[in-house]
């Protein structure tokens, strides 16, 4: 049996002891469903990192804090993020999207830009995707959670974007 050490991250209530508490707002507004509801074997595993994931309706993906962009992907519709704390995290809009070769997708950011907390990330025509059958499912997940005690998922059934916490990290 192998343990997984970035499932044993996500935690469901804070730990007992730990130094310091942050948050972070979600990126996306909807209900909030398990990283499990991703058809995808990478997030299921959670090889992804520990996370959360939204079931959105929204064309509009916001920063969850203030830092700079790693890398944009128009094939997956997703953009790695890194917090001006060292935080790095993958955001993602919908399943499978590589098909489509990235159309309905808009980013006007670039590898090294800064960003601003509730910055537009990114732009896609959501009911476009879901004409073409993709999932509305959407995902940030943290890709350095190694230095965390773990990560909380907030307890609402609905967030909305650049408003509410999506993730409580404990370090």
């Amino acid at each position: 049996m192998t343990f997984n050490t970035v499932n044993a991250k996500q935690l469901q209530y804070a730990p007992d002891s730990f130094t310091k508490q942050f948050v972070t707002l979600s990126p996306f507004s909807g209900q909030v469903v398990s990283l499990s509801h991703i058809d995808d074997p990478y997030y299921k595993s959670g090889l992804m990192g520990p996370g959360a994931a939204i079931s959105s309706t929204s064309n509009t993906v916001l920063s969850p804090f203030a830092g700079k962009v790693l890398s944009v992907s128009p094939l997956d519709y997703a953009i790695d993020i890194q917090s001006s704390a060292g935080l790095k995290c993958k955001i993602k809009y919908g399943g499978d999207t590589s098909h489509l070769h990235g159309a309905q997708f808009a980013c006007s950011l670039k590898r090294g830009d800064e960003i601003r907390l509730k910055q537009v990330l990114f732009t896609v025509n959501a009911a476009w995707l879901k004409q073409r059958g993709v999932s509305n499912t959407c995902s940030m997940t943290l890709l350095n959670a190694n230095a965390l005690i773990g990560v909380v998922p907030t307890h609402q059934k609905f967030v909305e974007a650049g408003e509410d916490t999506l993730l409580t990290l404990y370090l």
